[in-house]
Order: structure tokens, then sequence, then C-alpha cells
């Protein structure tokens, strides 16, 4: 572990959810649950009571946790020990027991889709709605996945399709993951060469006051993708044309149809979305102007987009970044305080970087019956608070869906971000409302209107990038083709209020969830604009409010998305709704010039 600015670094206790001296018990065990399914095929018919259906659904979700705990035992043992041999070992062998598992159960899958399976009667539409409601937390899941089977292929297909993420498309994510971890940076300040071993040291620097320092830090972070860059591009391109080719495949409409399907949202409101965020990115072209203003500059430069507006130098212990989080969720609601409590409480928070730790923050979800574990790269800054009021929002979800099965627990990926972006505002407020002067509510405003950019204007054109690479990538683009489609897209997003130069052609390389999760990111923008509004409606109804929000998250994946929000007046394929969420930004804006 490295020196931490408080030395109050906390490391998750991880034995919770496996011990690790249990893990060949528990693997055999799942290996013997590889022969289960061949038994429960057996049992399984389109006559067959409720009783015996559920009776199926509960052993299941016993061998979904089983594997999960042994899946994440490792997989976050990873994330903050990148290099260890014998996680290393034990994580290869876990891909090759859910390979086994997958296989073992898809005939199982094909026939609850109403699929033919060879030896067994097909499950029809009238047997499959009296089965399915059997469970009613369940159901949901049940019915989407065979209104989605029309997305499958034959059996023998999807053990191919199995083998091939698990031999290649894995191994290939892991790859980045590698090249990632041997990074390292070095740039010269006052006049001496300092050396960083993680990115989170050097990014640091970007913050800087000084822009020749920023200009430095940025050359220092683009120079070793920079030298990777056919490496991170030779990962990128086959995971594309894996994607771009199984959406094919499976019949999706387009690449970013299959991310679409998989999160229950249709195209139109993803367009839209998309759509809106890319014509009210005006709003953060006149924050930059006025930030260039504010710097003495005639235009910022991509260099200086992080530049500190008023910012005050003082750094917190982890401690008070937790209490001042805690705090903001105790004073909105007892039930978001007790569940972000319980997650610190139960030592389930990695707090400070390594160089052997994964960048930036997660949360991680394992079971309704495992407390969601947390992860962060504290640094001692002002801007780590919200960082941990984002990731404990997401685990305060997770708490609020503990009732329901497993299959379900899992909100779709734009309202996963409902409750971590609705934390931030919670303690953007209460630290505005806190201030004591107007540098200090003017640098708040300004840090706020950064945040929003990230995760609004920014994600929304890594989305946008995603969709022109998934195109070109296929139909022959190479390396340096796909860095210009950045650079262009980069230009277009900022405007005439920013100056972009080539240095950041290799920005796309430093973006993870591209290759791992490929259109993930506008579960951002979704979850941004989504919170905004009903932060809004909070602020106008007051603690009416809450209940309505709360049965939103203990919803989880039970119900279908559009549904939940419309039960609340939200038309997601309403441009008039998503452009409403930008009135609280315009309004941060205004504060900001009237300031």
């Amino acid at each position: 572990m490295n020196k931490n600015p408080t030395n109050e670094a906390v490391e998750w206790d991880l034995e919770q959810i496996l011990p690790l001296k249990d893990f060949e018990k528990a693997y055999s065990e799942l290996e013997n649950h590889v022969l289960d399914y061949t038994d429960w095929l057996s049992k399984l018919k389109p006559d067959m009571s409720t009783e015996q259906f559920k009776e199926y659904l509960e052993w299941s979700a016993v061998v979904e946790e089983k594997f999960n705990r042994l899946y994440n035992r490792i997989s976050l043992w990873q994330s903050v020990d990148g290099k260890n041999t014998q996680m290393t070992t034990l994580k290869g062998r876990n891909q090759a027991l859910m390979l086994k598992l997958t296989e073992a159960a898809r005939p199982i899958e094909m026939w609850l889709k109403g699929l033919d399976v060879e030896g067994m009667k097909t499950l029809d539409d009238a047997n499959a709605k009296r089965l399915f409601a059997a469970e009613p937390d369940s159901e949901f899941v049940l019915s989407t996945m065979r209104k989605q089977a029309k997305y499958s292929l034959l059996p023998s297909e999807e053990d191919i399709v199995s083998n091939k993420d698990a031999t290649v498309k894995s191994p290939l994510v892991n790859m980045r993951q590698l090249i990632d971890s041997d990074l390292r940076f070095e740039m010269m300040i006052d006049g001496k060469l300092k050396k960083f071993e993680t990115q989170s040291e050097l990014m640091e620097f970007t913050h800087s006051e000084d822009p020749e320092v920023r200009v430095a830090a940025f050359r220092a972070l683009h120079k070793p993708y920079r030298a990777n860059r056919d490496k991170y591009f030779s990962i990128y391109q086959a995971v594309v044309k894996d994607w771009a080719y199984m959406a094919k495949l499976r019949g999706f409409a387009s690449p970013i149809a299959r991310r679409n399907v998989a999160n229950n949202i249709p195209d139109e409101a993803i367009e839209t979305l998309m759509k809106v965020c890319e014509e009210e990115r005006t709003v953060f072209q006149e924050y930059f102007r006025w930030k260039a203003q504010k710097l003495g500059m005639k235009q910022l430069r991509r260099d200086d987009i992080y530049a500190p507006v008023n910012e005050t130098k003082q750094t917190y212990t982890y401690k008070e970044c937790v209490d001042m989080v805690l705090t903001s969720y105790d004073e909105f609601a007892p039930s978001f305080g007790e569940k972000a409590r319980k997650v610190v409480d139960s030592q389930h928070v990695h707090s400070h970087p390594s160089t052997v730790k994964q960048s930036g923050a997660f949360c991680s979800y394992t079971a309704p019956s495992v407390t969601p574990y947390v992860l962060v790269n504290f640094s001692g800054k002002g801007r780590d608070i919200s960082t941990i009021a984002h990731e404990l929002g997401h685990a305060i979800h997770g708490l609020f869906t503990e009732h329901l099965p497993i299959d379900s627990m899992d909100a779709p990926l734009p309202l996963a971000e409902t409750a971590s972006t609705f934390g931030e505002m919670l303690l953007f407020d209460k630290l505005l409302a806190d201030v004591k002067d107007d540098a200090e509510k003017e640098a708040l405003l300004s840090e706020k209107m950064a945040d929003s950019y990230a995760s609004i204007s920014r994600q929304n054109y890594f989305v946008k990038f995603e969709i022109a690479a998934h195109e070109a990538i296929p139909n022959g683009a190479g390396l340096d083709e796909i860095e210009q489609l950045w650079i262009d897209i980069l230009r277009e997003q900022f405007g005439d209020a920013v100056e972009v130069d080539d240095d950041f052609k290799q920005e796309w390389a430093r973006i993870p969830h591209i290759v791992k999760s490929p259109f993930y990111c506008y579960a951002y923008n979704f979850g941004e604009l989504l919170s905004l509004s009903l932060y809004a409606r909070y602020k106008s109804e007051g603690t009416s409010f809450i209940p309505k929000i709360e049965k939103i998250l203990a919803a989880g994946g039970s119900r279908d998305p559009q549904e939940i929000l419309s039960e609340i007046g939200v038309d997601m394929n309403s441009a008039e709704f998503w452009r409403g969420g930008f009135t609280l930004i315009r309004d941060w804006m205004a504060q900001l010039k009237a300031l």
C-alpha cells in the first residue's frame, strides 16, 4: 500500500464473501451442480405445478449465489492486487467453471424461452405465463428473457459463443488491464523528474493552478498510451468486431441496440437522450468560456478544463469525507443513512490507491445476502467526497433490493445510476448551503459544472464515438482513422470554447468501459439527467417524495424501467423530459455568471 496523505487507509474484508480457505470446497460443490442441471431438465414440463417450478427457481438462485461468491471473491481481490499469481490462477479456474455452468444451464434457459429443446416438450405461452407468475419478483426477468428469445442462436452455436468469450474475449479484456497496470508515468516538476506509479497520482497535476504544469501532466499521461497505442487498438479492434458481428448474427438492429435490449430500454429513448445531450452541450461550452475568462485566458485548451477556480487547497482525511457523506444521507432519509453506514461499518470499502490497485471507483454486488463492496482511490482532495457519495449511493441502491431474488436484484444500467447521482446532489446541496463566501460558492459551483460535464456531455460523446467506431472498424478502419475519429468528435463536443490539440488523439485508449462493456457509458448521462429531474421533484415536493424514490430503488430489475418511471410521470422517450434535466445545470451556470 502506498503512503497516503491521511494514514487512514481502510481495506475491505473479502473473507465475508467467501473465506479463501473454503475456495476448493465451494468449487467442488459447484462442479457437482453442473450434473444437477441434467436432473432438473428431466423434471421441467409445461404442465408442472407452480410449486415444483418455484422449487427450481430457488435451487437456481442458490447455485447463482454460490458462484457469485466464488467469482467475486477473486475478482475483487484482483482489483486491489492485480498481479498476484495465486489470484490469477484462481480467476482462470473460475472462468472455466463459469463456462461449464453456463453450458449445463443452457437447455433449461432455452426451454424457458419457449425454444425447442431435444427430448423436451416446448413450453407454450399459456403455461409460461402461469409458471412465471408463481414468483412475482422474478416474473419480469423471466418474461423478458422469453420476449428476447428471437435473439438466441441454436444451442450448439451458443456453446461456441460461450467458449469463444471465455477463451478469447475475456483474456483480451484481462490483457488490457495488465497493460494498464504496467504503465508508469513521469514529468518534470520544478526542474526535477518526478515518477508516478499510478495514474491517480499524476491526475492530481491536471488540476494544478499552473497552466504549464497542467500541460506537462497531460503530456506525461498520454505518453505511455501513445507508446502502447497499437496494443490498445489491437484489443479494441477485436472487441468491436466481435460485438458487431454478434449483434448482426443475433439479429439486433445495430450494435448499440444489443445494449439497449439488455437494458430493456427502447432505441428511441437512447436516440432522444443522445440528441438532446448533443444539442444542450452549449451550456458546458458556455461554462468553459466563463472559465477561460476567470483564468485570464482567451480560450481554454483541453489541458485546462480541470483548472481550479478559487479552489481551496484544503485537504481532508478519509474519515472526514465519509462523515460528510453519511451526514448528507442521514439528513435526507434514515433509510439512506442506515444503508450507507452499513457498508462502511461492515468493512466493505477499500479506500486508498496502490501500485497494484485498479484506478477509478466502483461498487460491486454479489447477492442479496451480501452487503455491496465499494472501491475508491482516495487522495484527500475535496472531489473525493463526491466520489464516495456516488459509490455509496450505488451500495444503498443494492441494499434496497436485498428483498429480491438474485436474478432480479440488479437494476438495468440507466436506472443503476439513479441513487449514486442523487446522492451526489444531496451532498452538493448540503455543501452549497454551508458556504461562507462568494469565492467558496464560486469554486463549488464551478466544480459541480465540471462534474456534470464529465457525467453528461463527455459520456454522451464516448457513446457517439463508439457508434462511429463500431461502424468503421468492421469496415476496415485502422488505428490512424480511429484516432482521427476520436479527435474530430472531441472537437465537435467542445466547439470553439476549447482548443483541442492532436496530443489527445490517444485519449480514447484510457476509457476501459468501451472495451469491458460496449455502450455502457450512456448509463451515466441517462442516470445524471434522470437524477437531476428527480431531485428537482424532491425540492418541490419535500419529504413526500422520499417514498417515491425508495420505490424506484427497491424495484431493482424486477419491473420494466419504463413502467417504473411512468408511475411518477417520467417519459424516457420525451425530448422535453431530458431537456428538463438541464434546468438545474443552467441555473448553476446563471449563479456562476451572477457571482
